[in-house]
């Protein structure tokens, strides 16, 4: 809650709503490395996220003070964002084996080349299935991403549990339908892109 100097502070829905223009300013601005993995409009709406999780940090005094500390929260949801697709961008590989869960790995038509062929054409190939990965995984929405990024560092479930808050037989259950919808986006855009 936001506490003011006066009696009756403005309300923060009301404030993020009238600073929204210049907010998406300060995301065109300040967002280039992630907005192009994200729209402005996504932003926008993660930094109202942010903000309305950290208002009790926020005590109104003026619009001035207020808009320096959009600005702050900004930047903290920005630099967590560059944070999530640099790690993604990292583990893309990672994302290769989960698709290939529960296929024969000695397979041809599996997304994961097999060993022992590593000719140009082969790397080639594994580049593109890989940014195809970070495609797909970018088409998830956000729980689902973490769900499948998750999966693909091998973090246990309990842990994916406790991170999520969640009971272990839902975060199973929400985990197997992510893997599941990443499993059949990969394989509808793969089959789109050839």
């Amino acid at each position: 809650m936001i506490r003011g100097m006066s009696d009756a502070p403005p309300d923060l829905t009301a404030l993020l709503d009238t600073h929204r223009a210049r907010l998406l300013g300060f995301v065109r601005a300040e967002g280039k490395a992630v907005l192009r993995h994200e729209s402005e409009d996504d932003l926008v709406q993660g930094i109202h996220a942010h903000a309305l999780a950290v208002a009790e940090r926020f005590e109104y005094r003026s619009e001035g003070e207020f808009v320096a500390w959009l600005y702050t929260v900004a930047r903290q949801h920005l630099a967590n964002r560059v944070r999530y697709w640099t790690a993604a961008r990292r583990n893309a590989g990672h994302l290769l084996r989960v698709t290939q869960s529960g296929r024969d790995s000695a397979d041809s038509s599996g997304v994961v080349p097999p060993a022992g062929r590593t000719g140009p054409g082969t790397l080639a190939g594994r580049r593109e299935e890989l940014q195809l990965a970070a495609k797909v995984v970018r088409m998830l929405s956000d729980r689902d991403q973490q769900l499948v990024q998750w999966m693909a560092e091998d973090v246990p479930l309990e842990e994916v549990a406790e991170r999520l808050g969640m009971s272990y037989e839902a975060t199973k259950k929400a985990r197997h339908r992510a893997m599941d919808r990443f499993r059949k986006t990969f394989e509808l855009v793969r089959k789109r892109a050839r």
